[in-house]
């Protein structure tokens, strides 16, 4: 089979294949998601544990209304061991993860907002 085309045509051709093409973009506003808040969840976590003194990944996500909320409180505990209140312990490889205060008593603890921001996307002002 031969496909005749003029030098003029192949070149339309090459220009519309090297063309960009547009990002695709999933709108997802109509989708409803409550906002956990990580500062909030981390607060819930340090007065649980300033009590309890030690207790499972469980135990201190047993209420979490949704998935959502128990991201957040996973999220704040890596927080919380960024600022060297908590320690953890895994005795066994995928087994129970215990979360154990090392915090002083009355110490005012804060917690970083940068999950609680939302992120900037590129093209927009921030």
């Amino acid at each position: 089979m031969v496909i005749s085309i003029s030098p003029e045509g192949f070149a339309r051709l090459a220009a519309k294949a090297f063309e960009p093409r547009p990002v695709p973009v999933v709108y997802v506003e109509h989708i409803h998601s409550s906002r956990v808040s990580v500062r909030e969840e981390a607060a819930l976590v340090v007065e649980r544990l300033r009590v309890l003194g030690e207790a499972s990944f469980r135990t201190l996500t047993e209420d979490a209304p949704d998935v959502l909320t128990v991201v957040a409180r996973f999220l704040a505990l890596l927080e919380l061991y960024r600022e060297r209140v908590l320690l953890f312990d895994q005795p066994e490889a995928l087994g129970e993860l215990l979360v154990q205060w090392i915090g002083e008593e009355g110490a005012r603890i804060e917690v970083s907002e940068e999950f609680d921001t939302p992120p900037v996307l590129e093209g927009e002002d921030g």
